[in-house]
């Protein structure tokens, strides 16, 4: 399993002024990097589709690396596509 990048926040004391250019130069390097970080999360999902299959998807639905969600029988079960085949990933049975 490969390590998660650690998000990477300016610290409290890279705040050297109290000048409010200064604070808002902080704030926004902040809010720069959760953007970033928001966006490498949710890059791989370029769109979520419910098809009629009863099957919600997450990436395309002929994708390799798409993931699905949906319920069978009383099983509500996550498959992730790979080599053209949707594999069991998970389930929460009731």
């Amino acid at each position: 399993m490969l390590a998660k990048k650690t998000l990477r926040l300016p610290r409290p004391k890279e705040l050297t002024s109290n000048k409010l250019e200064d604070i808002q130069d902080f704030f926004r390097r902040i809010l720069e990097e959760l953007d970033r970080e928001y966006r490498r999360l949710w890059q791989d999902v370029a769109m979520i589709q419910v098809d009629d299959d009863g099957w919600i998807y997450f990436g395309g639905k002929d994708t390799d690396g798409s993931w699905r969600i949906g319920r069978s029988g009383t099983a509500w079960n996550m498959e992730r596509r790979e080599s053209g085949t949707y594999i069991a990933k998970g389930a929460a049975t009731a």
